[in-house]
């Protein structure tokens, strides 16, 4: 698991991939094929080739191309108007992402078929696209409604308090959460878990001071610039939430974060639909 108190839209980029794991399959036989009209490869030597270098850009390169993203975070945050999450990065994650595991995988078989890195790229970028554009739209279109639900339930988780005062100052107000509760036609619940969207406002925009995460749990995930989405496994009257604050002391940051407060949602039955 990716955690920590560093965000960024890769780690949301790559958590995606891994979910659409079963994707790699299709990758692999549209670039075995456009390997062999490409390269004029045998379909053995073709399979052979898009097997490895899919499962180098799987398993490293992906990984390694979402820690590199933060060398674009670091120059390209300061010229943007929201930040790490602005439009613009978001963007740039997927296709820095794309091509640079494409890079790794065409040197990978370069390194094993001796073929040029010109003759390699394009056919093997074809595969990686369409895996990448399909991430892309599941991300965008994503929608919490089950296709198979009779009626929706809806939760409401009211928090005890809702304005704080961050240690760098920042104002910050957090907004009640809904839940919503899936049913099918015999009346059983279709949810395997249950998002909890915090939804919130802060008057410093640039900078991320703050964490949450479930009480009891170790790891946070990630945040965006005005939400945070944790994941229950099942509802309960209460829901508690701590906030951890990146230290003000420089010499420690988010290496030693500190816990400010725990932030206790009480729940209420909303609507049904």
């Amino acid at each position: 698991m990716i955690s920590l108190n560093m965000v960024w839209p890769a780690i949301y980029v790559y958590d995606e991939i891994w979910r659409f794991w079963f994707l790699v399959f299709i990758t692999i036989v549209i670039e075995t094929f456009t390997i062999m009209g490409m390269l004029k490869y045998s379909l053995q030597k073709s399979l052979i080739a898009s097997i490895i270098g899919n499962l180098v850009s799987g398993l490293i390169g992906t990984f390694v191309m979402m820690w590199a993203m933060l060398f674009w975070h670091l120059i390209v945050d300061n010229f943007v108007p929201h930040a790490t999450f602005d439009i613009i990065n978001w963007a740039a994650t997927y296709i820095l992402m794309c091509f640079g595991s494409v890079l790794i995988e065409t040197f990978t078989i370069k390194f094993i078929f001796k073929e040029t890195i010109k003759k390699l790229f394009i056919p093997l970028l074809i595969g990686n696209l369409l895996t990448y554009g399909f991430i892309a739209y599941s991300m965008i279109t994503h929608s919490e409604k089950d296709p198979e639900a009779e009626r929706t339930e809806q939760v409401l988780y009211s928090p005890e308090i809702n304005n704080y005062v961050l240690l760098d100052s920042a104002k910050l107000r957090i907004s009640p959460v809904k839940v919503t509760i899936s049913y099918d036609k015999k009346g059983k619940i279709l949810n395997t878990n249950y998002p909890f969207i915090i939804h919130f406002k802060k008057d410093k925009l640039e900078n991320f001071q703050f964490e949450l995460r479930l009480s009891g749990e170790e790891y946070a995930g990630g945040i965006e610039v005005d939400k945070k989405t944790l994941q229950l496994d099942q509802l309960s009257d209460t829901v508690h939430i701590v906030m951890e604050q990146k230290n003000p002391d420089p010499n420690k940051g988010w290496t030693a974060p500190i816990i400010t407060d725990t932030i206790k949602y009480v729940k209420t039955p909303v609507s049904k639909k």
